[in-house]
Parts: structure tokens; C-alpha cells; sequence
């Protein structure tokens, strides 16, 4: 059974550029708490589906993090998956 990702949810962000690296990342926003309203007024994108999120994504460093959008579950760069549990 799919895990639909909710809002406040930590999960795991690959990134798009360089080593592919794995971050820490928090949703922001799934599409039971998406604004319709600023989706319609175009300030904030729209999600394909329930498997796609907004993240903050983490990073060490001055800034400490990035905003992604409409990121997809799965394993190649640009997308999110759940942590695996130790044990």
C-alpha cells in the first residue's frame, strides 16, 4: 500500500545537480493542504498528484536550506523518498 506524504512529514530529497545528494526534508504542503486560491492566482505551483509535494529541503551551511515544488516520490535525482528505519 502507497504512503500518501502529508504536510509537517519528514522524508528524504535527492538533488537535482552535482553528487545527487541526499537531504533531510520537511513537506510543506500535499494536496489536502494546498491553497486553491494561490495556486489560482499563480503564487504557488500546483501538485500533479497526491504522491507529489512541496519540500524545504535542509542543507548544512549559511543558508540552511531550498524550497523544491512538485517534487515526485522516487529514487533518481529531484525526488523525495521515505527514510529507512534502522533495525
Amino acid at each position: 500500500m502507497l504512503r500518501i506524504p502529508a504536510t509537517g512529514d519528514i522524508v528524504r530529497y535527492r538533488g537535482r545537480q552535482g553528487l545527487h545528494a541526499v537531504r533531510a526534508a520537511i513537506v510543506t504542503a500535499d494536496t489536502t493542504t494546498l491553497d486553491p486560491e494561490g495556486v489560482k492566482i499563480g503564487a504557488v505551483p500546483p501538485l500533479d498528484d497526491e504522491s507529489h509535494v512541496h519540500l524545504w529541503v535542509f542543507t548544512p551551511g549559511q543558508l540552511g536550506g531550498f524550497h523544491e515544488y512538485n517534487v515526485a516520490l522516487g529514487a533518481e535525482p529531484g525526488t523525495w523518498h521515505w527514510p529507512v528505519k534502522a533495525g
